[in-house]
């Protein structure tokens, strides 16, 4: 532990730095044991600081969780807002499965406590609406890439507001199987199956004709 304390501390005064060293304390905490072993102070210890320190960036543990959430999501929406259109919309959906097996693989065990907490209606604190707007900007940057590609390619997808939401939730089953190794036990290699669904969400979001 006290090495991987040295590795994560940043250096004194570095502000930025030490945010990430403290988001990456609470996402390991996340991955190995789930949102409730997500506290302040296994959070500082992880990070190497006190727990006030964490209180310096972050209100408490739903803020850090808010935070973490909202990185991965942002990172899939830079790779749709850049990713060439020409590939086809399987290929697209391929470029941001790494980035959503990952976003399961550190968070997935916590999903159900982001979904109460940020999809479900009701109050909600500034971070958590905050997180909210973030997945919803995701879904419609989804969208958007896909509509574009699919233009691009000479194609029109069916016209339904579910599209993007059926296509976010099928992209983190793919990505649940190839954590939990599912399709190996009958002996479907990695890249077939990720091969298989995106051609088979493409067909299934493609407007026939």
């Amino acid at each position: 532990m006290a090495a991987t304390t040295q590795r994560l501390r940043a250096a004194w005064g570095d502000a930025e730095g030490r945010r990430r060293d403290i988001l990456a304390s609470a996402e390991r905490l996340l991955e190995e044991s789930g949102y409730a072993a997500l506290t302040m102070r296994a959070v500082a210890s992880g990070a190497g600081v006190s727990s006030g320190t964490v209180y310096q960036y972050f209100g408490g543990k739903d803020d850090v969780f808010v935070a973490l959430t909202a990185r991965r999501l942002e990172q899939v929406q830079a790779t749709l807002r850049d990713v060439e259109r020409e590939i086809g919309i399987a290929a697209v959906l391929r470029e941001i499965l790494p980035q959503v097996t990952e976003l399961w693989r550190k968070l997935g065990r916590s999903a159900p406590q982001w979904e109460a907490k940020v999809l479900a209606s009701g109050r909600r604190s500034k971070g958590m609406a905050t997180s909210a707007s973030v997945y919803r900007e995701t879904l419609r940057t989804l969208a958007r890439t896909l509509h574009e590609t699919a233009e691009t390619c000479g194609q029109t997808l069916i016209d339904d507001p579910a599209l993007p939401h059926w296509v976010w939730d099928a992209l983190i089953g793919v990505a649940d199987d190839l954590l939990l190794g599912g399709s190996r036990q009958g002996r479907v290699r990695a890249k077939r199956l990720i091969e298989f669904a995106t051609e088979a969400i493409e067909r299934s979001i493609v407007a026939p004709g």
